[in-house]
């Protein structure tokens, strides 16, 4: 019985032993991890490579198979093949097998497939050569108003697909601005951007980039891209107009007379000071040049003497020149507004249309209006302005400059529905405030009426006693015709 008993036990055990090993090689096959190299996700193609899968049991029979389903030979001459491989582990040798790639092709590029008999484990490869940029410049200079051809060459297997950017902008093929194509040569592929009638806004960063992707793998793609710097070359231009600058400056405050220009190639600067009809330069000592060349300053004190006085900015490139002249002014307080008047109003705000005389505007650099009910006020003479609210706006606030009524519109805010206000406005610059406006009655607009929103019918909710009397009622009356209507045929009978 003893030896029954044994006996059983070993033999559960030999069981158990191989039922373990069993399921530990069904769930231990495994490929080393595929490492591209830093910031890579493919391999050059012609490069030597192995890949090795381990087997999880002693017994597996291990092996490769290609992306089209055909199992990988161990014929060592061929370009790609399997060595048997065996790695120590306790107690036994597990097999293993090594894919050999003698030198990588893009055609390898993949899904490759490690088995056993009991397990499968599939591995991608990506497999490149690399775009390459030939006989493409990195800048470009054309003259203004012409037409231009980009050319961008790029060679790779696969083949690239070229997209072209502008200061990082995507590029849309279009019939008027810019029309895309793309030609094949001996050097491979050769994108062309070609530009219609450059304008100083065409000038910038142009970006061809190169996408390759492979056939046989959806996730074996990589991009390349370089940049041609396109110039367009034209005469300078201020960026803020040319007409003449008037300067206005307190009494022995620095000024800073500032020339702005825009220009290809960037333009030479000169400073004069206008006596009468004669220009007398200034030495190039007292002309500041921004590093980019496109802002040129000269500063003073000013004084008595400087009042008045008009500077001449002149820029020059091959491509032609320009001047500005600045008119420097005494800053004084600004004049009083010569007329007030409502331009626009709503049921809460009224837009002043605020106008000076002739040049005094230039003199502005603020306002605030004064306003109060009308209702405040028994006779215009009694205004008392101490009880008025107050609004103050810079000039960047203002809605508006007139320039062509020498004025601005600017708006009064937050006023109550069809009421009477009187208002009145002065100005302000560093030098102080103006006198006030001649005040004026404005009145706002009413308020809009609001639509009535449509009211739901209320649905009435019976009851079950009124539908259980509604029933009854209802047999009542069948019942009553249905007795009219045998009795008018008993009485038919017997007649």
């Amino acid at each position: 019985m003893k030896t029954v008993f044994v006996f059983f036990f070993l033999c559960v055990s030999h069981e158990v032993i191989g039922l373990k090993a069993m399921y530990k090689g069904f769930n231990t096959l495994s490929i080393e991890p595929i490492d591209y190299g830093v910031g890579k996700n493919y391999f050059h193609v012609g490069i030597r490579k192995s890949i090795i899968c381990k087997g999880g049991d002693k017994n597996d029979k291990v092996e490769w198979v290609d992306p089209s389903g055909s199992v990988v030979p161990r014929v060592a001459a061929n370009r790609v093949f399997v060595q048997e491989h065996f790695v120590p582990s306790y107690k036994a040798r597990i097999p293993a097998a090594v894919l050999v790639f003698s030198h990588l092709s893009v055609e390898d590029s993949g899904v490759w497939q490690c088995r056993t008999d009991r397990k499968t484990k599939d591995v991608s490869l990506c497999v490149l050569d690399p775009v390459e940029f030939v006989d493409t410049p990195n800048e470009v200079t054309v003259d203004l108003g012409r037409s231009i051809t980009l050319t961008c060459q790029a060679r790779g297997e696969p083949e690239p697909r070229l997209v072209w950017y502008r200061n990082g902008e995507l590029i849309v093929d279009s019939s008027t601005k810019f029309m895309i194509s793309t030609k094949y040569n001996s050097q491979g592929f050769e994108g062309l951007l070609t530009i219609r009638s450059l304008e100083r806004e065409d000038s910038g960063i142009y970006g061809c980039e190169a996408i390759q992707a492979s056939p046989h793998d959806d996730e074996c793609t990589t991009s390349s891209s370089i940049n041609i710097t396109l110039n367009i070359n034209y005469a300078p231009i201020f960026t803020n107009g040319n007409d003449t600058s008037v300067v206005f400056v307190k009494d022995n405050e620095n000024v800073e007379l500032v020339c702005l220009v825009d220009a290809f190639p960037e333009p030479t600067y000169k400073w004069y000071k206008e006596l009468g009809d004669v220009l007398s330069e200034l030495s190039q000592s007292e002309i500041h040049v921004d590093e980019d060349k496109t802002k040129s300053h000269v500063s003073f004190n000013a004084n008595e003497s400087l009042f008045g006085q008009r500077f001449r900015c002149r820029a020059t490139n091959q491509y032609g020149t320009v001047e500005k002249v600045f008119a420097i002014q005494r800053l004084e307080e600004p004049d009083a507004p010569t007329e007030v008047n409502i331009n626009n109003l709503t049921h809460n705000s009224l837009q002043l249309a605020i106008i000076w005389e002739e040049e005094a505007f230039y003199q502005v650099g603020g306002a605030e209006i004064l306003y109060m009910k009308a209702e405040m006020v028994k006779k215009k003479a009694s205004l008392d302005w101490r009880r008025a609210k107050s609004v103050q706006l810079s000039l960047d606030e203002f809605d508006s400059i007139e320039s062509e009524i020498g004025g601005a519109l600017i708006t009064l805010p937050s006023l109550d529905a069809d009421t009477t206000y009187w208002v009145r406005v002065r100005a302000t610059n560093e030098a102080g405030w103006s006198a006030w406006s001649a005040p004026i009655k404005a009145v706002t607009d009413t308020e809009p009426e609001v639509e009535d929103t449509p009211q739901e019918v209320p649905v009435s909710i019976r009851s079950p006693t009124h539908d259980s009397e509604a029933r009854f009622y209802g047999l009542l009356f069948a019942g009553g015709v249905l007795v009219v209507a045998f009795g008018s045929m008993f009485v038919v009978r017997l007649v």
